[in-house]
């Protein structure tokens, strides 16, 4: 299953087991309006599920009808005031009907995520990434990751099968941090990197004392302990990547001083606020 195929189940679900006809329709503009200031994303997508509606969904006609065109007035990444139109879309006025609902949720939903990954980036250091988690729907997470990237955070693990995370469950299966370590080396496909998460000083004091990860996860880790957790890996002969997370939005702009070179966030995607976005025909 490909994100084309994900993206025609969520139209599919929609549209029922129907089949539908351009018949009686005429050829319309419908514009894209943004009700609300945001940072746009999900536009890329929208010629897609125009084209899965009408090819999936609809009946050939006898005689041949006019394509779809797009009229572009503003592209993902760019900020976009309130009532203002970002797209204008020509096609059969049944198909932009049909595709209407989709296009407005996935434009709703990741530009939330954009927005709010924005808001977040601006109380923070600089010097510090934002990434985001698995703690969403696998099926939309490709979806959640462009809109993350797009407001300049960046991406952690998809999931199992690009990036080795050794977690609290991990060692306590194992026995012992060394014993969890040798499990993931002895499983790991070459070029891929392992991160051990830590949630105290002496964990962490194990895991250099070893020395075979490559990043150390800081999990629910008070700011005075995060700032002599990476003081303490500072001192190490070998350079981790060292990301703080379980922090809460309140506190990651105190958190971006520690010295962390990445924060992850959950409410990156959880807490991000719908936006709201129509389909008009255009008058």
């Amino acid at each position: 299953m490909n994100f084309k195929d994900i993206l025609k189940e969520r139209i599919h679900h929609d549209l029922g087991f129907d089949f539908y006809r351009k018949e009686g329709y005429p050829y319309s503009k419908f514009k894209i309006i943004f009700k609300e200031s945001a940072t746009i994303a999900g536009t890329i997508f929208v010629p897609t599920i125009v084209k899965i509606v009408e090819e999936e969904f609809f009946l050939e006609e006898f005689e041949e009808s006019k394509k779809y065109k797009f009229e572009i007035l503003k592209r993902d990444g760019e900020q976009v005031s309130s009532k203002e139109t970002i797209m204008y879309v020509y096609a059969n006025a049944n198909v932009l009907l049909k595709a209407e609902r989709t296009i407005c949720n996935i434009l709703s939903e990741l530009s939330g995520i954009a927005t709010h990954v924005k808001e977040i980036l601006s109380k923070i250091n600089t010097s510090v990434f934002l990434l985001d988690t698995r703690k969403n729907d696998p099926l939309f997470r490709p979806e959640h990751k462009y809109a993350i990237r797009l407001a300049g955070g960046k991406n952690h693990r998809s999931g199992f099968f690009d990036g080795i995370l050794i977690k609290d469950n991990d060692i306590a299966i194992f026995g012992s941090i060394k014993s969890a370590i040798d499990n993931s080396l002895k499983n790991s496909k070459f070029l891929t990197k392992i991160e051990i998460e830590v949630g105290n000083i002496q964990d962490l004091e194990t895991v250099l004392s070893d020395g075979r990860v490559d990043a150390i996860l800081l999990d629910n880790m008070s700011v005075k302990d995060l700032k002599r957790a990476v003081e303490i890996i500072s001192q190490s002969k070998k350079h981790y990547l060292v990301e703080a997370s379980g922090v809460r939005e309140e506190d990651v702009k105190e958190v971006s001083k520690t010295g962390v070179e990445f924060i992850s966030m959950s409410s990156l995607i959880r807490r991000a606020r719908y936006i709201d976005v129509s389909m008009k025909v255009d008058e």
